[in-house]
């Protein structure tokens, strides 16, 4: 695997991987409404909790350094703000791969998770030679999978599955590598 180097910066953004220092706004993420709405399994009871998740998310950088075979998870930074708006990640679900994301609710409704979906995709194509990434959002969050939509995702369809720690019903979407000449 030839990596890319990071971090990637888009328009607004600066993806990158994620230091220990992180760890406090990580809490404070992890704890807004959108968050422990839509992202209850990664709610973090305190900061001790997020501080140990972020080192586990950190060494798996390196080992796998896959997103086929554990998380890969970057952070994502508002350029001009210079400050930890949220995170955007791969993960292997299944045989396929499957794209995580959240920002924080000040910095939403202005296409920044689209814009950080679309770059760590693309990036992840060329990196981990990836044919498809899947994007599951819970079927009721609308605003995930519009993200989605505006980053390139087919909707595939809905089905009920274990999701955030419940069954619940989601929407499937589906990001296939662009083929030079097909």
């Amino acid at each position: 695997m030839s990596f890319e180097p990071l971090p990637l910066e888009t328009r607004s953004l600066l993806l990158r991987r994620f230091v220990p220092q992180d760890a406090p706004a990580l809490f404070v993420l992890s704890n807004e409404e959108t968050a422990r709405t839509w992202l209850p399994s990664q709610v973090y009871r305190d900061q001790a909790h997020a501080d140990s998740v972020l080192e586990f998310l950190i060494s798996q950088f390196s080992a796998p350094g896959d997103p086929r075979l554990g998380p890969y998870v970057l952070a994502i930074e508002h350029r001009a703000d210079r400050v930890l708006i949220g995170h955007v990640g791969l993960s292997p679900l299944d045989d396929d791969v499957e794209i995580g994301f959240a920002i924080a609710q000040d910095y939403q409704r202005r296409g920044f998770a689209s814009e950080a979906i679309a770059a760590a995709t693309s990036w992840a194509f060329r990196t981990f030679a990836l044919e498809r990434i899947l994007g599951i959002a819970s079927a009721a969050n609308t605003s995930s999978k519009r993200a989605l939509a505006r980053a390139g995702f087919t909707h595939e369809g809905d089905k009920s599955m274990r999701f955030q720690g419940v069954e619940q019903e989601v929407s499937v979407y589906v990001l296939s590598k662009v083929r030079p000449g097909v």
